[in-house]
């Protein structure tokens, strides 16, 4: 049974899918290529995004009472369970990539000493905790962390007063497009994770008003903390670091006994980034259960957190082998994120009513035709007959015998 999800919770679980693992990796990558332009870089992404889930929108509006998973599965059983199968694999995927690349950050930023085995390990036993409790777990964090994170955001750039240097963004106007486009590409499959909304989420409750201001709120804000590390860090460091925004916070000095101000930051970060963590593994037990009506999703948390801690090592040997793959990535991003959204569009979108309408008028009208016709016939004969009863009894002409 699909949990009633609110606009404010609508747009707070965009915002966690679409802001937790881009703030971590792809921006050091699109100020390699678009340098101090880099923030235009989601620009192109916002309006993909906005074009996929508007064509999703309209499909959960023919299936109010079901999720994409289910509208998919009723409508066509075989193509349908396989669009699913291929997206559960999919975010098994992110969700091996996520826990690796925050176990790596955690090792790297705070835990240097710990092993990440046991780091990664942790992390996922909360997330277990947390997806056994449902939907309304998952919900409940976002509206916590991911307010939080957003209040820190916003008040960053008034602690970066002093750090902050305007000629970073020089040339003002002087626009690589080409590199815009690659930062583009590289941020795209980051940012585009919000495709897993309409799967979770009943067509009743996936309002396109609160997807468009939570994709418009998401992409402002990272076009904010992007040109924040611009203009703090510099393009010449920002770009050759892994994790740009934890050297962002790093600069934050609010005065001499609070030099670490950033493992503040870091406190309420990480609860962020396991609720992302939490609901990758969500969605692959979900689907699984819409899938194999008959397997318990619960049941599965734990087994499937165990494939994604083994495949999390398997895939990828170390954190640059995970840095690199994000530009090959992008492949596999524009399929489940803008083809296949097509195609489902293409094969499940809404009806148009004025044909339907115009059909129906149409196949009523020579039945009221018919039914007047004979009444006309019957009033006509009548009308004769009277006649003639009329003429015979007034000595009209006669029959010949």
């Amino acid at each position: 049974m699909n949990q009633n999800v609110t606009n404010r919770q609508l747009v707070l679980l965009i915002m966690l899918l679409s802001i937790t693992g881009t703030l971590m990796q792809p921006h050091a990558q699109a100020i390699f290529y678009a340098e101090q332009h880099a923030y235009l870089s989601y620009i192109p992404v916002f309006l993909v995004m906005v074009a996929s889930l508007w064509m999703l929108s309209r499909v959960q509006r023919r299936f109010p009472d079901q999720d994409l998973f289910e509208s998919l599965v009723e409508r066509f059983p075989f193509f349908g369970r396989m669009t699913g199968i291929l997206y559960i694999l999919f975010f098994l995927f992110i969700f091996a990539r996520d826990i690796r690349l925050i176990g790596d950050y955690i090792s790297i930023t705070l835990l240097e000493t710990t092993p990440i085995s046991i780091i990664v390990l942790t992390l996922l036993v909360m997330a277990v905790f947390i997806v056994r409790g449902g939907l309304g777990s998952l919900i409940g964090m976002s509206e916590l962390y991911v307010t939080l994170f957003v209040l820190n955001s916003l008040i960053l750039p008034f602690m970066l007063i002093k750090q902050i240097n305007m000629d970073n963004l020089m040339p003002y106007f002087d626009i690589d497009v080409a590199g815009v486009g690659k930062g583009s590409w590289y941020i795209f499959s980051f940012f585009g994770e919000m495709i897993a909304i309409p799967f979770v989420v009943k067509g009743s409750d996936f309002r396109f008003k609160s997807v468009m201001g939570g994709i418009t709120f998401s992409a402002l804000l990272m076009m904010l903390i992007i040109i924040e590390t611009i203009l703090a860090v510099g393009v010449p460091i920002a770009s050759r670091l892994v994790y740009p925004s934890y050297e962002l916070a790093r600069q934050l000095q609010i005065s001499d006994f609070l030099d670490r101000f950033d493992l503040a930051l870091a406190a309420v970060t990480l609860p962020t980034l396991i609720t992302k963590i939490a609901f990758d593994l969500y969605f692959v037990c979900w689907g699984l259960k819409r899938m194999i009506p008959k397997v318990s999703g619960k049941v599965m948390t734990g087994p499937v957190a165990l494939i994604g801690f083994v495949c999390a090592f398997w895939f990828f040997k170390n954190a640059v082998q995970l840095f690199r793959f994000t530009r090959e990535w992008t492949w596999i991003g524009i399929l489940f994120e803008v083809l296949l959204p097509i195609i489902i569009f293409i094969f499940l979108r809404p009806r148009k009513k004025g044909m339907n309408d115009r059909k129906a008028t149409d196949g009523t009208k020579p039945k009221q035709h018919s039914n007047e016709e004979k009444s006309n016939k019957t009033s006509q004969e009548r009308d004769e007959s009277d006649k003639g009863k009329r003429e015979g009894h007034q000595g009209g002409e006669l029959q010949p015998s």
